[in-house]
């Protein structure tokens, strides 16, 4: 295992080998030049926010508030012309994908995590049925974040989902939650890069993966997911093809308060959170 190195001048610039998407938000363009659906309120770039005081995403929490906004960013085919807007490489498929964001609360953060903060998913349908969704989200007042993988193909390798968060006809594939708290009050204030890696499983098999790491540290992972079924025996379906990042907080923020991301980066190999990370080796419980 490589010892955490987090870089707080990364810039795109630095992104290694494999990336195909990186954002770090020193554009003056607007969001919605790059990504499918966009806030145009409660999160935006602004100056100064962003990792090292560089330019970044502002979420802002009134009291209460329980939407502050999100990104939406698709790849590889997606199902219309509409998710598939701003897609790169729109003719691939993705099978396994690496994902990186960075993360700051202010200080003196309060109520935990916030439920929502991203999902990797498989846009299966126009309507956006889901045949897949890889949710990482915080764990209630802990803290900590949670990943909580999830399947809209029945074990016999049939989309059974209708539209989006069809959650009565999701396979849940069991949760597993973070060690660290990184969205304590004691812990805000501090930048934690979060990267998580997830592979569909080869059809027929158990054999998917899910797993995530907070500035390099392994924190929780599966390998014997049943995420498609068969479903992808068939070159026609689709395959991993969207990343949300997002700020929903089921319960609504307890007070006013802002956080903050910096250094979206999607990748089909390991990122990390130095510069140039290309022959990073992470960690996992299999080591």
């Amino acid at each position: 295992m490589i010892l955490p190195l987090v870089n707080d001048s990364f810039t795109c610039a630095d992104a290694p080998t494999g990336t195909f998407f990186c954002d770090d938000f020193e554009t003056t363009a607007p969001l919605s030049d790059r990504y499918f659906e966009s806030s145009t309120t409660n999160f935006l770039p602004a100056d100064g926010v962003g990792r090292g005081g560089s330019r970044g995403l502002r979420a802002v929490f009134d009291v209460g508030t329980v939407g502050a906004g999100s990104i939406k960013k698709s790849f590889g085919r997606t199902p219309s012309s509409y998710i598939g807007n701003h897609a790169v490489n729109p003719t691939q498929d993705y099978d396994e994908i690496y994902w990186r964001i960075d993360v700051r609360t202010q200080p003196g953060w309060q109520g935990g995590g916030g439920s929502k903060l991203s999902r990797a998913t498989t846009l299966a349908a126009s309507d956006w049925s889901q045949g897949m969704i890889a949710h990482l989200w915080s764990d209630g007042p802990s803290g900590r974040l949670t990943m909580d993988p999830a399947s809209g193909i029945d074990t016999n390798g049939n989309l059974v989902t209708t539209g989006y968060n069809d959650f009565p006809n999701l396979r849940w594939l069991g949760n597993k939650t973070g060690d660290l708290d990184l969205f304590s009050t004691a812990n805000s204030g501090t930048w934690f890069c979060i990267e998580a890696h997830i592979k569909l499983n080869t059809p027929g098999s158990n054999d998917g993966i899910f797993e995530f790491w907070i500035d390099e540290v392994f924190q929780k992972g599966s390998y014997d997911l049943n995420w498609h079924d068969t479903w992808n025996s068939d070159p026609e379906n689709l395959k991993i093809n969207a990343i949300f990042i997002e700020n929903y907080w089921n319960s609504g923020s307890p007070v006013a308060q802002e956080r903050y991301m910096d250094n979206f980066i999607i990748s089909t190999s390991p990122i990390g959170c130095g510069a140039a990370s290309s022959d990073l080796i992470f960690a996992n419980q299999f080591e």
